[in-house]
C-alpha cells in the first residue's frame, strides 16, 4: 500500500491559502505576510512536502544540475575519482546534482538538462572540451585551459611550479645529485608547468635537465622502457615520475636494472594515490588535494550561476591550491649529502 506524495495543493489546503500564495511563501517571495509564510512552512514540514524539481526547472529555467567532464584518459585514475567525489559532495551540500558527461562525438550537442559545466585537466585540442566552451553556458575549469572563451568563468589551479621545486629540493636534500624525470605530454597546462619548473630548477644549478615524455596513462611496458633509457645514464640517482600510476612500474624496472629504490635510487611520484603506500618501500609524493579541488570547482560554478562574485578568475592566484609533500621511505633512506 502506497501513500500519495504531498503536493503544493495539499499544503495550500492545509493552511487555507491559495496555491499561488503557498508557492510564494515556500520560495520566500514577497506578497504574503510573515504569519502566512510561517503557517505554510509549518504545514509543509508536517506533510513532508518536497518541491517537484522537474516542475521547478520548467518555471525557473534552472535545473540545479551541473555536468562534469573528465579527461578521455582519466577513467581509471584514482585522482579523477576523488576529484569527482569532491564535485558531488560540494554540489549536494548546496542542493545541486551532478551528471557525469560522456565524451560525445565532435558534432554532438552538449547535455541539455544542466546549468553549467565543470571540466578538469583540459588537453589542447580536446573536441569535447571545445564543445562545452562554445556552448555558451558557464564553465569552471580545474587547472587552466589553453584557449580563451567567454563561457569560462573561473579556473581553480594548483601551484605546480612551487610544488615541483619543493619535490626536487626534497630529493636533493636526501642525497640526489642527478634527478631524471618521467613527464606526461605537454598538452595540458599543468603538465607543461611541471616540465618548465624542472628545466628551470636544473638550469639554476648548472645542470642539463634529463627528461623523457610518456603517455598520460602509459602501460607498464612504456614506463619500463622509459625508465631504462633514463638509467642508461649511470649518474642518475633519483627519478621523479609524474603521470599517475607510474611509480610501481618505475620501481620494478629499476629493480630489474639492479637498482635499490630508497638506497641507491631515490624515487618520488608527483601525484599521491593509495597504491604508493602499498609499495616497498613506500613512495614519496605530492598530495594535490583533489577532493578539495573538485569541491572548489563546484562552488565556483554555483556561485557564478547564482550571481555571486567568483572567488578566483581564470588567472588570479589567491584561489590556488597548495600541494602538500608526503615524504615516505623511497626518499628517506638515501644518504644525505654533506
Amino acid at each position: 500500500m502506497t501513500t500519495a506524495r504531498p503536493t503544493l495543493r495539499d499544503v495550500a489546503a492545509a493552511t487555507g491559502v491559495s496555491v499561488a500564495a503557498a508557492s510564494m511563501a515556500l520560495r520566500g517571495l514577497p506578497g504574503v505576510s510573515a504569519a502566512t509564510r510561517e503557517r505554510v512552512l509549518e504545514a509543509a514540514r508536517e506533510l513532508r512536502y518536497e518541491p517537484n524539481a522537474s516542475a521547478r526547472s520548467l518555471r525557473t529555467a534552472s535545473y540545479r544540475t551541473m555536468g562534469l567532464l573528465l579527461p578521455s584518459t582519466g577513467g581509471t585514475s584514482p585522482y579523477y575519482a576523488e576529484f569527482a567525489f569532491g564535485v558531488v559532495d560540494a554540489a549536494h551540500a548546496r542542493g545541486w546534482s551532478v551528471i557525469l558527461l560522456p565524451r560525445p562525438a565532435a558534432d554532438a550537442p552538449a547535455a541539455a538538462h544542466v546549468d553549467g559545466f565543470v571540466i578538469i585537466d583540459a588537453a589542447a585540442g580536446d573536441a569535447a572540451v571545445d564543445a562545452l566552451l562554445d556552448d555558451g553556458r558557464p564553465v569552471v575549469s580545474g587547472e587552466r585551459v589553453a584557449r580563451a572563451a567567454p563561457s569560462l568563468v573561473a579556473s581553480v589551479t594548483a601551484d605546480h611550479a612551487s610544488a615541483t621545486v619543493e619535490l626536487l629540493d626534497h630529493l636533493s636534500r636526501a642525497g640526489a645529485a642527478r634527478i631524471a624525470a618521467l613527464l606526461p605530454p605537454a598538452d595540458t597546462a599543468w603538465g607543461a608547468e611541471v616540465a618548465d619548473a624542472h628545466r628551470a630548477w636544473c638550469a639554476q644549478r648548472g645542470l642539463t635537465a634529463l627528461m623523457t615524455t610518456i603517455g598520460f596513462e602509459p602501460d607498464a611496458r612504456e614506463v619500463e622502457a622509459a625508465t631504462r633509457r633514463l638509467l642508461e645514464d649511470a649518474a642518475v640517482d633519483a627519478i621523479l615520475t609524474v603521470p599517475s600510476g607510474t611509480a610501481g612500474p618505475v620501481a620494478a624496472a629499476a629493480a630489474r636494472d639492479g637498482r635499490r629504490v630508497g638506497v641507491d635510487l631515490l624515487l618520488a611520484a608527483y601525484v599521491d594515490e593509495p597504491a604508493l603506500s602499498l609499495l616497498t618501500p613506500q613512495v614519496t609524493a605530492l598530495d594535490l588535494h583533489e577532493r578539495e579541488h573538485g569541491a572548489r570547482c563546484a562552488a565556483e560554478l554555483i556561485d557564478a550561476l547564482s550571481g555571486a562574485e567568483p572567488g578566483a578568475a581564470p588567472d588570479v592566484a589567491p584561489g590556488t591550491l597548495r600541494p602538500t609533500l608526503v615524504a615516505r621511505a623511497s626518499t628517506r633512506e638515501g644518504r644525505p649529502r654533506p
